[in-house]
């Protein structure tokens, strides 16, 4: 019953003609019908016949060749009429339509609903080959099997599969058919349901559970990435390591780093994980005059915030670099700027297969990742000058300091700077020892000054070689341009209203870059000397042979059992209380010798 109603409805209209009629019985030619509706008289003629076949009209031939049709006597026309309504309204409200295919004359018929979830008129007539040619390519061999299986040997089939409407918008729907004997005619019917919405929906959940999953994967790589990274030596280590940890991901298919030429502003590749020659074959530059310079890295460069794709192949703007895509197989990417403290380090590229990678959450782990590795870059960089023998001594000179800085312009000392610790956030902690005044005139100093960068002094005391300062600067542009350049400051001298500076930079660095930047944060800033010289005292040096002299046999040896002993291990291999039974003395008297130890070995390291 429910089989026959659909097939009403299919013929809808066209049985309206009759029903509708204050003679219902009367017999209308197929030119008259086809005229009240506006139809051809070959598909009105096809959808008379099924109708007479179902047995919703009768026919007979008049005259040579012609036919007429009429409905049948004692018909309940309001009651199908309403029921018609009633299933034209159900496959409305639920994106469903119903089709029939008779396999003996090969005609396919569809409801109003299946040809609304096709996109077409009412009046759209179709046949097999152009109802198939609706299914998405990629879909369309499957469902044919199954429709000829069906046809076949009766088997039904289920299934979910896209298609394109008339329009070429694309549509999820589930087919269904089955096989089934009409009036003794051989037919497949089946129903069609638009399930767009809920694959939307499942597809918006599988990108959440995606995205989830590889937020939490790359929180993983980057708690390892940090850990590694810190662990190494030189800037070459941390940018292998870097593109290693990322590329051995599940997440990512290659990472490069590269640096960036300040004259040809070209990329220069540094580290490569998972490719080969991307760099070299994609002519990358920072010049936006230049091809390779309009794509994401060098906005990258030009703008230091980060750049992504999250899919080459719907993103316009990526249309023109599509061929490095299919080459090296990726479909969303990302270009970080590697950035500490205002300082451009180079750029690090990630490339992904997945489609719509890079969302915002993971995109702010991955911004992250360009700070850890500016700032151990930078670490290293600093390290190396620390730690160099062979440096190059810069003097610098800042005219006007008593207006730029606020130092009155009749204060002379010199000061010696110790240690420099930044403390992030553009604050630094400056240990120096002042000579060439004493602490009452310091102490006038600061009641009268107002300094510029210099935000708190405290005088730690006196000591041999002058008086110890502990300063504390924020935002100090010189200071941060020399500390972002893997330098130090040695010495700061102040006579009058000028200021002359001695700044180390470890040989191996890029000078030139440093002290063009470092003269490019202060207007009234010249550089007067440039020499490459050996560290006067490397404090290795110093640490031992000042080390025998100062330490007594017992302090020599509790420092000794305590190292060897793991006292000094995370976790602890021995405990205070272990080392000092060892040693046959108290554990109070162990901490004494080792407490008075330590202070000499740190004496050693930092005077």
């Amino acid at each position: 019953m429910e089989d026959r109603s659909v097939l009403d409805d299919i013929y809808a209209e066209t049985l309206e003609v009759f029903t509708e009629s204050d003679e219902p019985a009367a017999p209308r030619s197929t030119p008259e019908v086809a005229a009240e509706l506006d139809c051809g008289r070959r598909a009105t003629h096809k959808r008379l016949q099924q109708l007479a076949d179902r047995g919703e009209l009768e026919t007979k031939k008049v005259g040579a060749g012609a036919r007429v049709w009429w409905r049948p006597a004692g018909t309940d026309s309001r009651d199908r009429r309403r029921l018609r309504e009633l299933l034209t309204n159900a496959e409305r409200l639920g994106d469903v339509g119903a089709w029939e295919y008779d396999i003996d004359s090969a005609e396919l018929f569809w409801t109003d609903g299946t040809r609304r979830i096709h996109g077409v008129d009412s009046e759209y007539e179709p046949t097999l080959e152009a109802a198939l040619d609706f299914f998405h390519s990629e879909d369309r061999p499957e469902i044919k099997r199954l429709f000829e299986r069906c046809v076949e040997s009766g088997t039904p089939y289920n299934a979910e599969v896209r298609l394109h409407t008339s329009t070429g918008e694309e549509r999820w729907v589930r087919v269904s058919g089955e096989a089934i004997t009409d009036r003794g005619k051989s037919k497949v019917r089946g129903y069609l349901q638009d399930i767009t919405p809920q694959k939307k929906h499942e597809r918006v959940l599988e990108t959440q559970r995606a995205n989830l999953e590889v937020l939490n994967s790359l929180n993983t790589v980057v708690r390892q990435l940090t850990d590694a990274v810190l662990d190494q030596s030189t800037r070459a280590e941390i940018e292998e390591t870097t593109c290693e940890q990322l590329s051995e991901s599940d997440a990512y298919r290659f990472a490069w780093i590269a640096s960036i030429d300040p004259v040809t502003l070209e990329f220069v590749p540094r580290a490569e994980r998972g490719v080969e020659g991307y760099i070299e074959t994609t002519e990358l530059t920072a010049n936006p005059t230049e091809p390779g310079g309009q794509g994401p890295a060098g906005r990258a460069v030009r703008t230091q915030k980060m750049q992504f794709c999250r899919d080459v192949y719907s993103d316009p703007e990526f249309e023109k670099w599509l061929h490095l895509s299919e080459r090296f197989s990726y479909s969303s990417m990302a270009n970080i700027p590697i950035i500490y403290e205002e300082t451009l380090y180079g750029v690090l590229g990630i490339y992904s297969q997945r489609v719509g990678g890079f969302a915002a959450p993971e995109r702010e782990v991955l911004e992250g990742i360009g700070e850890i590795v500016g700032h151990a870059i930078a670490s290293v960089e600093r390290k190396q000058a620390l730690l160099s023998d062979e440096v190059v001594e810069l003097s610098f000179r800042i005219s006007h300091t008593d207006s730029q800085i606020g130092i009155p312009s009749e204060f002379e000392a010199s000061f010696e700077f110790d240690s420099t610790l930044s403390l992030g956030r553009r604050e630094f902690l400056v240990y120096c020892t002042a000579t060439g005044m004493d602490q009452t005139g310091i102490e006038q100093l600061l009641d009268d000054g107002e300094f510029r960068y210099i935000d708190d002094i405290t005088v730690l005391g006196e000591t041999s070689d002058g008086i110890g300062l502990e300063v504390r600067m924020v935002d100090p542009p010189v200071l941060s341009a020399v500390a972002n350049n893997g330098g130090y400051v040695s010495n700061v001298t102040i006579t009058g209203a000028a200021t002359t500076m001695t700044v180390h930079i470890a040989a191996d660095q890029d000078v030139s870059a440093a002290i063009d930047r470092i003269t490019s944060v202060e207007p009234e800033m010249e550089m007067l000397r440039r020499r490459q010289t050996r560290r006067p005292d490397p404090s290795l040096d110093r640490l031992l042979q000042t080390l025998p002299e100062t330490l007594t046999d017992r302090q020599q040896a509790t420092l000794d059992a305590a190292y060897f002993m793991g006292y000094f291990d995370w976790p602890r291999q021995s405990s205070g209380p272990e080392v000092a039974e060892t040693l046959g003395v108290s554990s109070s008297t162990f901490h004494q010798h080792l407490r008075k130890a330590e202070r000499k070995v740190l004496d050693a390291v930092f005077r």
